[in-house]
């Protein structure tokens, strides 16, 4: 808000910029000449120095539930945004760079290997965008950083688009709105916790680190005890911070009850909530979910052992709605 200010050369008019952007209705693909309430002079000096940044529709999806899934070209890169339509509000669901650095067995934007990392309004365009196409009744309150990359390898756009949302003026989110996810990425997830207030949501998916290293190579240099020590630390620290554990199920894989019981004594005395979300298959991936009476079977187990457990199903499996099937879609097709 501060440098918008700067910029603009006064608060009013860097209020007024943030009215236009975030509650202006659908944005476009590039500055116009003139803004009401913001003098020519001023509005002049923003469109030369800090542009939108450039971006196309280059796809849109959109699932019976409401769930849309759009597919964003930001000069060479595509990105995948999501805009999951809640009662009373909706989420959504932005990337922080084309492609990833990681190399998760399971995960569609895996196989589209590194692009390049996003630049903070590069992140902070998906929400707008995406906003815009809110229901009236289900505005959109809530962003988590879950779409394509792994943030902790992009965090200062992270950091700084996760201030730009939650500073004064629209969008004005509290930051216990705002989630960012990891893969495990241990330098980046103790910087983060140190400097911002939003959640933290760490991506686990198994039980044991020959069980993870299958699946997320990047479990050997960062473990699963120095990962949750790190939550610990935040925790002692009075962060008074809600810890999201992200456990996606596969059949046969991850999804027995000595499994379950594994994961409720790795979370003793972490205040934690554990999202169990039944694999998105997509046709490259050998993996597949557990039927539907495992999953609740493990989810009774971990929640009898006294941790927080939902079920979130798959959505938007119509529109490949997981994170990179889009993508790959679209890349196939160019």
């Amino acid at each position: 808000m501060a440098e918008l200010g700067a910029l603009l050369g006064s608060r009013t008019r860097a209020l007024a910029v943030r009215r236009w952007l975030f509650d202006g209705g659908p944005v476009p693909e590039s500055l116009p000449v003139r803004l009401p309430g913001v003098s020519a002079a001023s509005w002049s000096v923003l469109r030369e120095k800090a542009p939108l940044p450039a971006w196309s529709l280059a796809d849109e999806r959109r699932a019976p539930d409401g769930t849309t899934k759009l597919a964003l070209t930001l000069g060479t890169a595509t990105v995948e945004t999501v805009l999951i339509p809640g009662k009373g509000r909706s989420t959504v669901c932005v990337s922080s760079q084309a492609g990833c650095t990681q190399r998760c067995g399971f995960c569609a934007t895996a196989t589209l290997g590194f692009t390049r990392a996003l630049t903070a309004g590069e992140i902070v365009l998906q929400y707008a965008i995406a906003r815009a196409a809110a229901p009236p009744d289900a505005p959109a309150r809530n962003v988590v950083f879950m779409g394509m990359g792994e943030p902790m390898d992009n965090l200062d756009a992270v950091l700084a688009a996760v201030r730009i949302l939650t500073e004064e003026g629209l969008p004005g989110l509290a930051a216990s709105h705002v989630t960012v996810s990891t893969s495990g990425v241990l330098p980046g997830m103790k910087r983060f916790l140190k400097e911002s207030a939003a959640h933290l949501a760490l991506s686990l998916n198994a039980t044991t680190d020959a069980q993870r290293e299958a699946l997320m190579p990047q479990n050997r240099s960062w473990p699963i005890a120095r990962l949750l020590g790190a939550l610990r630390e935040d925790h002692e620290r009075g962060s008074g911070r809600r810890y999201f554990i992200e456990y996606v199920l596969w059949d046969g894989v991850n999804d027995s009850d000595a499994d379950a019981d594994r994961l409720v004594g790795l979370l003793r005395d972490l205040p934690a909530h554990v999202n169990l979300i039944p694999h998105n298959p997509y046709d490259a991936s050998p993996l597949r979910p557990p039927p539907d009476a495992r999953v609740l079977a493990f989810q009774d187990r971990v929640h009898r052992g006294g941790v927080r457990c939902l079920v979130r199903w798959p959505r938007g499996q119509e529109i490949a709605a997981a994170c990179g099937q889009l993508a790959r879609r679209h890349e196939a097709a160019s």
